[in-house]
């Protein structure tokens, strides 16, 4: 008899060990924890992080579970709510199958202190989560285009359902409560492009990592619901994809040996805005680095795109800093400005300083409806640079700098970290989370972990 995706993806995420997952993969999920961490702990100092906070310590809760970068106990379905709404915020986590880790991560955690879970198991479970969120991925991947145009984000589609593999495999559910977690979870699936340039897109990767925890918490006890939420007539696939738009025949191809963590592999941020601005990005620091290329000699700077990209970096010349984050042009204004785009490029009032402003005026971006529809031609975005006196330069980036074909050295990654976590860890207490989490696969307890992330 034939397995339903619903029942393998239940199996693979009740059985799965540390000890049963590849020294690479552990190793990946590790950088991607750490990762994590990070951005959620510079969401805290952030007005929309404060209102997050804010709203969790009002609600209560039982003392089950903590909060980043704070001194919050709460309950552990709010725990994963906040951490998962932090962890996505700044639009600075990881990104390729959409933003799994925000999702997945804050639901482990919520659980991990509870159950006394060990530094493997943690680094386990997300491993876990982050497979059944491509394995899900992957079988509707080539709908996903049109999901996007009709205004769903795939993070919130999928991450709850990976959200609920990573928190039950923390508590040990059997395969049978696995099932009803994930199929629960995936009711609540959801997500609208329409937050994008918000605070509100930051709340998907909450929502999902809530929906996994209390899936978990209700299955745990025995809760009764239907054991194929994904794969079902009516389930998760055939309601968001409809049928002849997905196909779940290789959900277990390579299920346990083949690790989605390494290959394909997610890239780790090196700016806080949108994946679609990254080539891009690179590109034009790439020529401003190679030809000492200074502001004021810039005549103008061209990026040739896909129409489709500008669908998801869609604000022009945004008045709002944190709309910038989906602006092509405006990330573009702030790279030839000041050789860099960083957590402070994002402000109101850098926005609209008459520096930027001007900036803002040398970008133009080119639209190429002629271009092939398909997923290279979707994402290129080669950048020419037009100087004052007539010389032109144009570069084009493919792998970008954190993806899995072209990493981050380690100092990169923890400079990343360090520029993030310092705005409320300091000194010691920095350091000691960094050995926490290079080391995290070693500690006795995730609370070892935990300690070193909350104040």
């Amino acid at each position: 008899m034939n397995m339903g995706a619903t029942t393998i993806l239940s199996e693979f995420a009740s059985g799965t060990r540390a000890a049963d997952i590849s020294a690479e993969a552990i190793a990946a999920t590790k950088r991607h924890i750490l990762d994590c961490a990070g951005v959620g702990l510079a969401a805290t100092a952030e007005p929309a992080g404060r209102i997050v906070l804010d709203i969790t310590r009002e609600q209560g809760g039982a003392p089950q579970a903590r909060v980043f970068g704070s001194s919050l106990r709460t309950s552990a379905i709010s725990a994963a709510w906040a951490n998962g709404s932090l962890s996505h915020l700044l639009d600075y986590d990881d990104t390729g199958f959409s933003h799994p880790t925000a999702c997945i991560l804050p639901a482990a955690l919520a659980l991990a202190e509870e159950a006394g879970a060990t530094g493997a198991d943690l680094t386990a479970a997300v491993c876990v989560g982050l497979e059944v969120f491509e394995r899900m991925s992957l079988s509707g991947r080539q709908h996903e285009p049109e999901l996007r145009r009709r205004g769903f984000h795939p993070t919130s589609l999928y991450g709850c359902s990976a959200a609920a593999a990573a928190a039950g495999n923390i508590v040990r559910l059997n395969p049978g409560q696995m099932a009803v977690a994930i199929g629960l979870a995936a009711a609540n699936a959801g997500g609208l492009t329409q937050h994008f340039g918000t605070w509100g897109k930051g709340i998907h990767a909450g929502n999902a990592a809530r929906a996994g925890v209390t899936s978990v918490l209700l299955a745990r006890k025995d809760y009764f619901a239907d054991p194929d939420g994904i794969d079902g007539e009516y389930g998760f696939f055939s309601a968001f994809h409809g049928t002849g738009n997905y196909n779940l025949g290789k959900v277990a191809d390579g299920l346990g040996t083949h690790w989605s963590i390494v290959d394909p592999g997610l890239t780790i941020k090196r700016y806080p805005c949108c994946g679609g601005n990254l080539r891009a990005l690179d590109a034009a620091r790439g020529l401003l680095e190679e030809h000492g290329i200074r502001f004021d000699d810039v005549a103008r700077l061209e990026v040739d795109v896909h129409p489709d990209l500008l669908c998801t970096v869609r604000f022009h010349k945004p008045t709002q800093g944190f709309r910038g984050k989906f602006s092509l042009d405006y990330v573009l204004a702030a790279m030839l400005l000041d050789g860099r785009v960083d957590l402070d490029s994002f402000s109101d009032e850098y926005c609209n300083s008459s520096r930027m402003r001007a900036s803002l005026d040398k970008v133009q971006i080119n639209t190429h409806p002629e271009w092939p529809d398909d997923a290279v031609s979707r994402r290129k975005s080669p950048v020419t640079i037009t100087m004052k006196d007539g010389r032109k330069f144009t570069k084009t980036v493919e792998k970008v700098r954190g993806s899995p074909g072209n990493p981050m050295t380690r100092d990169e990654l923890l400079g990343k970290y360090r520029g993030c976590a310092s705005r409320v860890l300091k000194g010691e207490r920095l350091e000691r989370s960094i050995v926490a989490l290079e080391n995290l696969e070693k500690l006795a307890t995730a609370k070892e972990l935990i300690d070193t992330l909350t104040i």
